[in-house]
């Protein structure tokens, strides 16, 4: 720096020297103005933005599918505690499907409504298996309508009804991708088939759905049976003997679904306040490698400065107070900057977190109003 010094002519104004010691020892600052300039405060979570959600919603690279196997054979006429055993579980099936969060598709699948338990209807019976609500959203009057097209009537054929359930989940496959049977029976197989590896193959294949059942008024036998197919489908088997137990079996379920929701709200809440974390360490650290700069920066301009005065002929004095300015411009900078973007990152983490908190308002009063 000496050597450079010396090289320079003897009688330049003080703004030429100033300029000169500029050229010679000044820093680089355009990275840190760039990322002062261009950082974006804003915070995100995965799915919809809270900005285009209308209440409690799944993620949008979350898809669930429901299918609701329900046996409609001639025993399902019979009386529980509570009324009749098909109209109760219609009822259960219903208040079950309205309660999913948006963004949830449900189907339902009757079997054994076709023909009669008679043994000169069991090939047709046995057929009769019909998707009375199309794979999608909930939509209320038209699952009212799917309820109403059938009547108790014929045989079980509860493996075929299954693996009818497989071909309606084919092609629904993936990490975020939630497939489940649900299957409300109140009795076995009796068409020959064999739902045990039925509900193995919708596990095992591809779509690795889950195979939950309720017995519905089924003996001690019909209870095994069909908890050996819950447990080939990787479900859980319950028992309901009226319909105040049909329904808690499928309010339980109810919460479980919404549980998951509530998880992924948690985990977004935790996602937001690591990001803020994070966005607020990258600030701050940039602001002190800058004021650390700004710093050596006029350490070294101080020194050429100090050894200028003493070989040039002209007065130097006021080059020290621009040093001095220089620094103050380049640390205030960095300080303010500093400031106003982390308030802007605390400010958004607020609005965020205050609309994740709206979202699971929402989603519990819609919990307690379903129920």
């Amino acid at each position: 720096m000496r050597a450079e010094i010396d090289r320079l002519p003897k009688n330049l104004s003080q703004e030429a020297y100033y300029k000169k010691l500029l050229g010679l020892l000044a820093e680089d600052y355009t990275p840190y103005i760039h990322f002062f300039e261009t950082f974006d405060p804003s915070l995100t979570i995965d799915g919809k933005g809270p900005d285009r959600i209308k209440g409690p919603a799944l993620p949008e690279d979350q898809e669930v599918n429901i299918v609701i196997l329900l046996d409609s054979s001639g025993s399902m006429a019979g009386r529980v505690k509570g009324g009749v055993k098909m109209d109760l579980a219609k009822k259960a099936v219903k208040d079950f499907a309205s309660k999913m969060p948006e963004g949830a598709n449900v189907s339902l699948h009757v079997y054994g409504h076709k023909g009669s338990n008679a043994e000169r209807d069991k090939k047709v019976s046995c057929k009769g298996i019909e998707e009375v609500y199309p794979l999608g959203p909930y939509d209320s009057s038209e699952f009212q309508s799917a309820l109403e097209k059938f009547r108790p009537a014929g045989w079980t054929p509860l493996a075929k009804a299954m693996e009818n359930a497989k071909k309606e989940l084919s092609g629904h496959s993936g990490d975020h991708v939630q497939n489940i049977v649900y299957v409300v029976s109140d009795g076995v197989e009796t068409c020959g088939g064999d739902p045990v590896e039925a509900a193995k193959a919708l596990n095992q294949s591809d779509i690795q759905a889950v195979v939950n059942i309720i017995g519905f008024d089924v003996d001690d036998a019909g209870q095994k049976a069909l908890k050996a197919v819950a447990d080939a489908g990787k479900g859980t088997y319950a028992t309901a003997r009226t319909g105040a137990d049909l329904e808690e079996h499928f309010k339980l379920e109810y919460d479980r679904l919404w549980r998951e929701w509530d998880l992924w709200e948690d985990e977004q809440q935790r996602k937001v306040d690591l990001e803020d974390d994070e966005k607020i360490r990258e600030i701050d650290e940039m602001d002190d490698e800058m004021v650390r700069l700004a710093d050596i920066e006029d350490d070294r301009l101080t020194d050429a400065w100090d050894y200028l005065e003493d070989v040039v002929e002209t007065d130097v004095s006021e080059i020290f107070d621009w040093i001095n300015h220089r620094e103050s411009v380049l640390q205030d900078y960095a300080n303010k900057k500093e400031s106003e973007l982390q308030n802007k990152v605390n400010e958004n983490e607020s609005k965020l977190q205050n609309e994740l908190n709206r979202m699971e308002e929402e989603a519990y009063d819609k919990y307690k109003g379903g129920r």
